[in-house]
């Protein structure tokens, strides 16, 4: 397989015209030329490396706490209309029997394969979460964090756990994230009333992310900078942010990108079922939530996740923050590689490379998905 565009963002440069040349998954040879003969031509579009998701709850009315590993043949071919080319299924706090059995079902879709977005592991948001910034999720669902039941997860789970979501400031927390970092699980600090001192302490523990920044935390105050504020000065940190407008304004996504550098940033959806839905009620976890100008809420007004899609998160980030397409694009690709170690397989177009690439239109809509050499979605003419 060939395919073209006007432009493509290789790894080191913008090439235009640019072809990517294809062969058993893989990416073969990036070339400055035009469409060469016999291959996908989108000579008004751009291609870009494949979009990675960290923290996607469900979508097309799927919910990954409930779902069955066949629902993800549904989630995944919404997502690759979205530019998704692999994700981590979240889930959410819930009794941990039911967050295991959630995340057994996520890792048998994972081993299945398919011509659909790859499931690169499972993410646990939750349940050791600070009970006053929970958010979305049910008080009920909280514990304590407690090593010995998490490595029944991860052992349960054979591998498939990625991702952890935790507050670093809750008794047992210390030990938890010592021991998920050392069995190479990234720990995420999240739904956190942690102050300054204890984001610091949390990265020299092994934590290396923090989900959904400025939301569900302990926000800056100038004489105490709490979580969101040791989040940005922080260097080990990586920054997952959801661009919708909704969650953050323009004008902090801005902030987080000029205080923080582009290399930290890691735009995330944390899409729910009802992403892809339109209006409505929708579920996420036991939780029913309404839909209403493209923002999802439980009954009481807490937000409830997004409906957001991530080839949009892009868009909406480059825009708000003013940094360029590539350094975009970089935010949900690239970044999001490295945080799991895959650098050298995903995230970038460069020989070598699994062939995860997106077509965007003028329009910035998605025209062309492909994982790893498959057509996984193609718009209708």
């Amino acid at each position: 397989m060939i395919v073209s565009a006007g432009t493509v963002l290789a790894a080191d440069r913008d090439l235009t015209p640019g072809a990517v040349v294809i062969e058993d998954g893989r990416i073969v040879r990036v070339s400055a030329e035009a469409a060469p003969a016999g291959a996908l031509a989108f000579p008004d579009a751009t291609l870009i490396p494949g979009l990675i998701d960290l923290q996607i709850n469900g979508g097309a009315g799927v919910d990954c706490l409930r779902a069955g590993a066949p629902a993800y043949e549904t989630l995944g071919r919404y997502l690759a209309a979205t530019g998704v080319t692999a994700y981590l299924p979240t889930i959410v706090s819930a009794p941990l029997e039911e967050m295991r059995r959630a995340g057994e079902a996520a890792a048998i879709a994972m081993r299945r394969g398919g011509p659909w977005p790859e499931i690169l592991g499972v993410h646990f948001e939750g349940p050791y979460l600070n009970p006053l910034r929970r958010g979305a999720h049910r008080a009920q669902d909280l514990r304590i964090p407690d090593v010995d039941e998490m490595a029944e997860v991860v052992l349960r789970l054979d591998g498939a756990l990625r991702l952890v979501t935790l507050a670093p400031e809750l008794e047992g927390a210390e030990p938890l994230v010592r021991s998920l970092a050392a069995q190479g699980v990234l720990v995420s600090i999240g739904h956190t009333d942690a102050a300054f001192d204890d984001v610091q302490a949390a990265a020299k523990w092994g934590a290396r992310m923090v989900t959904h920044l400025f939301n569900a935390m302990r926000g800056i105050h100038h004489r105490e900078p709490g979580a969101a504020g040791g989040a940005l000065v922080t260097p080990a940190l990586a920054l997952g942010l959801i661009a919708d407008f909704a969650h953050v304004h323009p004008a902090i996504l801005s902030l987080a990108a000029h205080a923080a550098g582009m290399g930290r940033i890691v735009l995330v959806t944390d899409a729910i079922s009802a992403a892809g839905m339109g209006r409505g009620s929708f579920t996420l976890g036991a939780q029913t939530v309404d839909v209403k100008d493209s923002v999802p809420r439980l009954a009481d007004g807490t937000l409830a996740g997004s409906v957001l899609q991530m080839h949009r998160a892009v868009s909406n980030f480059a825009a708000a923050a003013g940094v360029s397409r590539r350094d975009a694009v970089q935010a949900a690709s690239l970044a999001p590689a490295k945080l799991l170690g895959l650098q050298r397989r995903k995230g970038r177009i460069a020989p070598g490379l699994d062939a995860d690439l997106v077509v965007l239109g003028r329009d910035g809509e998605v025209l062309l998905t492909v994982v790893r050499g498959e057509i996984a979605y193609r718009r209708a003419s």
